[in-house]
């Protein structure tokens, strides 16, 4: 297994998460479509890609990363290209004779801001022109569509539009869900690195994704954070034994795939550098340091919050996580007192913690009151770049 630091992974290189691809095939076969919840850095996309690459049987399954599309227009130029693409086509054409006389006989000229327009010069509104297209699939194998990036997708809508027209969009996507005439032969799978409730939430509209089947992609649990990373040092020279192990493991503390495959690359770097093979304790701790002087790897913390809220929302998120971050934690109360002082309403301050909480950066204590960063490694990388 390759460590591939920041990106998504496939094939021999992906990590099984047994429990999270359990529970999505569980859903897709009962009927569901689904919300994939997942901080960034979680590993969601290459959960994602191995759906794609390891379909069951009766499944063909196809990614589309939607996070530039800018308004409804280009989403749906994204998803009927990815629909007429070659391979996917064959896929198909394979499958169901009826499909490839249907392909014979369309021809879509242009994605239009009306809707989808063919050869002949006729006009279709999108969910009508893809339901046309997906009951024409006859084959007995149903379609998975997933869409990465689908809530920044939402969000660009609102800020390049309107939230009109994102409730618009929204709406559209839900009255497709509810088609009886696709039920048998469509599943819809919505995730991204921004949640799609907190975006909805602000909009007033959780009503238009109350019928998704949420999953959530977690942190590896203890004893697979220690084969995950048994099996990475296996991909470098460095040796690790089972102390050093779990000092690494408790340093991190935040066990997603991206915290571990970042520290092994470093200390498979420090590793040649000192000609020294067997890990120690000082070691991890310089490993650390590296990791955190790469500023590329971190600064989307910082400007996530740039571009996700308006200046007031952004200048009360920094200052709650600078004081976590000089602290250590922070109580419900003191974030309330906070938010009067940025001139925030209580139910947009709630909002901007919860997106704290989901992106990654705070969690609470079992208390439910007292928050603090979910990742020593972020705290601290807030602390030397942000914070100080």
């Amino acid at each position: 297994m390759n460590n591939s630091v920041g990106q998504a992974v496939r094939g021999k290189d992906f990590w099984k998460r047994e429990s999270e691809l359990a529970s999505l095939w569980f859903a897709i076969e009962s009927g569901s479509h689904i919300l994939l919840v997942a901080p960034r850095r979680v590993g969601k996309t290459s959960i994602m890609f191995n759906l794609q690459d390891e379909p069951k049987e009766r499944y063909i399954v196809v990614y589309i990363d939607t996070e530039s599309a800018d308004s409804e227009n280009e989403f749906w130029q994204k998803l009927f290209n990815a629909l007429m693409e070659e391979e996917f086509v064959g896929k198909l054409k394979k499958y169901s004779k009826r499909f490839a006389n249907f392909l014979e006989r369309i021809s879509i000229d242009k994605i239009t801001t009306k809707g989808v327009e063919f050869g002949d010069g006729t006009v279709v509104d999108y969910a009508t022109a893809f339901e046309n297209f997906i009951k024409e699939l006859d084959s007995d194998r149903k379609l998975i569509i997933m869409m990465d990036e689908f809530a920044q997708t939402v969000e660009n809508i609102i800020k390049y539009e309107d939230e009109e027209n994102a409730q618009k969009f929204l709406r559209t996507h839900r009255a497709l869900r509810q088609n009886e005439n696709l039920a048998n032969k469509v599943t819809f799978v919505y995730a991204g690195s921004i949640g799609l409730e907190s975006v909805v939430t602000k909009m007033n509209a959780s009503k238009l994704i109350n019928d998704l089947n949420s999953i959530k992609v977690k942190p590896l649990m203890r004893e697979e954070a220690v084969l995950f990373t048994r099996a990475l040092c296996d991909s470098t020279s460095i040796e690790m034994n089972d102390d050093i192990i779990t000092i690494l493991l408790d340093k991190i503390e935040w066990l997603i795939p991206f915290y571990i495959q970042l520290l092994i690359q470093q200390l498979d770097i420090l590793s040649r550098e000192e000609k020294k093979t067997q890990i120690d304790e000082m070691m991890i701790d310089g490993a650390i340091e590296q990791a955190l002087s790469q500023r590329q790897l971190f600064d989307h913390w910082r400007s996530k919050l740039k571009d996700g809220f308006k200046k007031k929302g952004y200048l009360f998120a920094k200052e709650i996580l600078n004081i976590i971050c000089e602290k250590d934690t922070m109580s419900s109360l003191k974030i309330r007192n906070k938010a009067t002082k940025h001139e925030l309403d209580e139910d947009y301050a709630r909002e901007i913690i919860h997106s704290l909480e989901y992106d990654g950066y705070i969690t609470k204590y079992e208390d439910g009151k007292t928050y603090r960063f979910n990742s020593p490694l972020l705290k601290l990388w807030w602390y030397k770049n942000v914070a100080n």
